[in-house]
């Protein structure tokens, strides 16, 4: 199991759900965690609630989709704590609805949170941790990085995008032969964080508890293991779609109530 101490780890969209959790499982082991988001109320409460500096959280207001931040938020941790052994790319929204009604700046957006700005804090801190050839990158993907869902179709993509993604860079960091950056990648169906308030879950695949699934991620992370697959259906669907016609995966996921699922959308409303 890994020893966090007094490492640097930083977590994107930390200010609620999900990042907030993960943030304080890095806090309560001793490291020194950097919460960042853009959501400066949010945020300031956060780490407020974690202790602050004189416990190992940290507050960083940025928009990481602007390149020029990222560099910023690289420039800043390295003066002030040093190199990052660990980067969890947590940050994520949704557009949710049928494609053609959701406005497309909303669509782009998404990309750009989901998949450019996570591509952006990977190419500023990955040189850390190929620099000691240790380091940790934890990867926020989705159950929907595997199926398409209706009214989800943006999302669908950059969560895709998440995982070709780090499947790309794990495997380049094999073939350098860098063995002690590892990485997870991580699948949930929905959570309970408010992000998805309104959808209703797919039969066999519950409505996941935040507290639940960032533990499976914390106890992913500890084990290096490369992939956190929750719930268990989830693990079935590469399988499915690999084995089985497409009409009959579709009729699966219609009879399971996923095509219907984000029908009710709301969204978070904080």
């Amino acid at each position: 199991m890994k020893d966090v101490r007094g490492k640097v780890v930083i977590v994107t969209g930390a200010a609620l759900g999900m990042g907030k959790l993960l943030a304080k499982k890095f806090v309560a082991d001793g490291a020194r965690t950097v919460m960042v988001d853009l959501n400066r109320q949010a945020l300031s409460a956060a780490v407020s609630e974690l202790g602050g500096p004189e416990r190992g959280a940290f507050e960083y207001i940025a928009d990481i989709t602007d390149r020029g931040k990222v560099l910023a938020l690289r420039q800043w941790v390295h003066g002030e704590l040093g190199t990052v052994d660990v980067l969890v790319n947590n940050a994520g929204i949704v557009a949710g609805g049928p494609f053609l009604k959701i406005p497309i700046e909303k669509h782009l957006r998404t990309i750009d949170v989901n998949v450019s700005a996570l591509i952006s804090m990977t190419h500023a801190f990955l040189p850390d941790m190929i620099e000691k050839r240790a380091g940790h990158l934890i990867m926020l993907a989705s159950a929907a990085g595997f199926v398409g869902v209706p009214a989800l179709s943006s999302y669908c993509a950059s969560k895709w995008a998440v995982i070709g993604f780090s499947e790309s860079v794990r495997l380049e960091l094999e073939r350098e032969g860098i063995t002690g950056v590892k990485l997870t990648i991580v699948c949930p169906s929905y959570v309970d964080t408010g992000m998805f308030a309104g959808a209703k879950a797919p039969l066999l695949a519950p409505m996941l508890k935040p507290e639940e699934i960032v533990e499976s991620i914390y106890r992913g992370f500890k084990q290096d293991r490369l992939w956190v697959i929750e719930p268990a259906v989830v693990k079935t669907i590469p399988a499915m779609k690999a084995l089985l016609p497409t009409p009959i995966v579709d009729r699966i996921g219609g009879l399971l109530g996923m095509h219907s699922s984000m029908d009710e959308w709301v969204g978070r409303r904080d």
